[in-house]
């Protein structure tokens, strides 16, 4: 074990960071990796004990005497509010310190209704999960939501995309009803922040998600964090013209973008120019499966242009592995099969020498479970969990 200097680890935030790292579970630990002495490390603990950060766990192995203590993190000491917003699908959960959802439902909701039908929609629905539990126990907020966002203002900078929410600064609104840390991202930056923690941490630091849905968008994982970019508008590769879209106006205002031309929404578009009655992705199944070679074919073409885009990607970032998640790629293999097919001829073979193009590992859980963590990230960060202990008066251990 290596002993640290005192100074930069004298904070009981620190020492809470040694104890969620397993790197120091006993006083005599802390002691000997911070250098504080017995008092400090007493009084450090103590605070933790009393904020229920931390709990007496298990004895652990002793070298003569009565065992020590062991000390562990809290998961239950409180509970974070977390939602991911879809274009028209919206998950919303009630999780412990430990980002594991405790309470779960799931709304639709067309996000273009704006915020003042949306974001009360979601307060409700959080006091609803939250039922007994104490409002005391609320440390945190996580939204995800289908805009580019500047994450440290928490204000979306959506243009003609979601108009109803361009420059709307999200923070100080919820925070008016849970007078919590409330952080905002993008939804697929917090999707790519799930996968990557829930199914590749230690595995793979660099890796690309690229949501195929009612719309098209990327996260960015680069050594292990999630690249957000100078104003938040990295992995917006739905808004790269591809070739041989037919002219088609996106949204943005630009033509022949990705998402105007292989994502969920643009499929229907061309299935119904194509004379097939279809309402929604289950309409397209159906078809799929009754071997409708129009079908299948909209799906190969949509496939082709989304691996051009991903195959530039692949070049710019050489990530070890490109996760197609969403509707589209979750209910499609032939979608997944034909951008592999696609990124493995058109990037350079360094590029896609151990490169893996595979479906979500987490599927649609993967919103949820990436704005808890991206909340917890924040929150118990040492200088979070320091000016919390400062601010806050003693609560019970929950």
């Amino acid at each position: 074990m290596v002993r640290r200097s005192a100074a930069p680890l004298a904070s009981s935030g620190d020492v809470l960071h040694l104890i969620r790292a397993g790197e120091a579970v006993t006083r005599a630990e802390i002691g000997r990796v911070t250098g504080l002495s017995r008092p400090a490390v007493a009084l450090r603990v103590s605070e933790l004990l009393d904020r229920g950060l931390v709990v007496e766990d298990t004895e652990g192995p002793s070298t003569g005497g009565r065992p020590p203590a062991r000390l562990a993190f809290n998961a239950q000491g409180g509970v974070v509010l977390v939602a991911s917003l879809g274009a028209g699908r919206t998950q919303i959960a009630v999780c412990d310190l430990a980002g594991t959802a405790l309470s779960t439902a799931e709304v639709t909701i067309d996000v273009e209704r704006g915020p003042d039908v949306v974001l009360p929609l979601l307060m409700d629905t959080w006091e609803s999960l939250l039922a007994d539990r104490p409002a005391a126990q609320v440390r945190g907020v996580g939204l995800g939501v289908p805009a580019t966002v500047e994450f440290a203002a928490g204000r979306t900078e959506s243009v003609r995309v979601m108009a109803s929410w361009t420059g709307l600064v999200i923070p100080p609104i919820i925070a008016e009803r849970f007078p919590v840390p409330v952080f905002v991202d993008n939804d697929v930056n917090v999707i790519a922040i799930g996968e990557h923690h829930a199914a590749y941490r230690g595995e793979v630091d660099d890796l690309l998600f690229v949501k195929v849905s009612t719309r098209i968008g990327a996260g960015v994982i680069s050594g292990g964090q999630i690249m957000r970019g100078a104003l938040g508008a990295a992995g917006e590769i739905g808004h790269i013209p591809v070739r041989d879209g037919g002219g088609v106006l996106c949204r943005c205002g630009s033509v022949d973008c990705l998402d105007s031309v292989a994502s969920a929404t643009a499929m229907l578009r061309v299935l119904r120019e194509r004379g097939r009655q279809v309402s929604g992705l289950a309409d397209v199944v159906a078809l799929v499966r009754a071997g409708d070679a129009e079908t299948m074919a909209v799906i190969r073409d949509a496939a082709r242009k989304l691996g051009e885009v991903v195959a530039s990607a692949v070049n710019l970032l050489n990530p070890a592995v490109v996760v197609l998640g969403g509707d589209l790629a979750e209910t499609f293999q032939p979608l997944v099969s034909g951008v592999r097919e696609v990124v493995y001829r058109r990037s350079t073979a360094l590029a896609t020498r151990n490169l893996r193009i595979e479906p979500s590992r987490l599927g649609p859980g993967a919103g949820v479970t990436g704005c808890a963590l991206m909340v917890l990230a924040n929150i118990l960060a040492p200088e979070a969990v320091d000016a919390s202990l400062s601010a806050e008066p003693r609560v019970t251990v929950f």
